[in-house]
C-alpha cells in the first residue's frame, strides 16, 4: 500500500494535514453565534472530506492543523478540537436525517408506483374485450408501458439513489472519529 504524496502516516494513522496562519482561518465567520461550536468554513469542511476520500477507507486517519501565527491568546486546542467533532456530529445527523427522509419518499413513491401499475395492468387486462384491431394492441401495450413506467422512479429511489449519501455518511463518520491533534509550530 502507498500513500498519496500529500498525505503522510503517523503512528500508524494517514494525516490529513491542514496549516492555516491562525485559527480564524478555520471557522465561518457568518454564523453570528458567539460560540466555539460555530460552522467550520466551507473550504476547510470540503478539504477534509476529500481527504477523507481518498484516503482508503480501511486505513485509520488523524486530522493534525498546524497554526503557524496564532495570536495571543491562543484559542485552546481542546475548543478547536470541540468545534471540528461538533461540525461533523452535527453533519452525520443531518445526513442521516436525509436518508430517512429519503427513504420515506421512496415508500411513498413505491406505494404510488404500485398503485399506478396496478391501475394500468388492469386497464391492460380489459382491452382483451373490445373488438380486434390496431388501436386495442396500441393502447394495450400503451398501458402495460406506462405501468411500468411508473415504478421507475420508485425503483431508482430505492436501489440507486441513496447510495451517495451512505457514502458520504461514512466519510463524515471517519473525519468525527479521527484523532485531531493542533499544533503550533515554534
Amino acid at each position: 500500500m502507498t500513500t498519496p504524496a500529500r498525505y503522510r502516516v503517523e503512528d500508524g494513522r494517514w494525516c490529513i494535514d491542514i496549516r492555516v496562519s491562525h485559527s480564524r482561518q478555520l471557522f465561518d465567520f457568518r454564523d453570528p453565534a458567539p460560540f466555539r461550536e460555530r460552522d467550520l468554513d466551507d473550504d476547510a469542511v470540503e478539504y477534509l472530506l476529500a481527504a477523507a476520500e481518498e484516503i482508503p477507507r480501511k486505513q485509520p486517519i488523524a486530522i493534525v492543523v498546524t497554526i503557524s501565527d496564532e495570536p495571543e491568546p491562543r484559542l485552546l486546542a481542546d475548543a478547536i478540537t470541540t468545534a471540528i467533532r461538533a461540525h461533523f456530529g452535527y453533519e452525520l445527523d443531518q445526513i442521516q436525517r436525509r436518508i430517512r427522509e429519503h427513504m420515506r419518499r421512496g415508500q411513498m413513491s413505491l406505494a404510488l408506483g404500485l398503485t399506478v401499475l396496478v391501475i394500468f395492468l388492469t386497464l391492460a387486462e380489459l382491452m382483451g374485450s373490445p373488438p380486434s384491431g390496431p388501436l386495442r394492441g396500441i393502447l394495450r401495450e400503451g398501458f402495460v408501458i406506462t405501468g411500468w413506467v411508473a415504478m421507475w422512479r420508485p425503483l431508482e429511489i430505492l436501489l440507486y439513489d441513496w447510495w451517495p449519501m451512505v457514502d458520504e455518511r461514512r466519510q463524515i463518520a471517519r473525519l468525527l472519529d479521527a484523532p485531531v491533534s493542533i499544533r503550533y509550530p515554534q
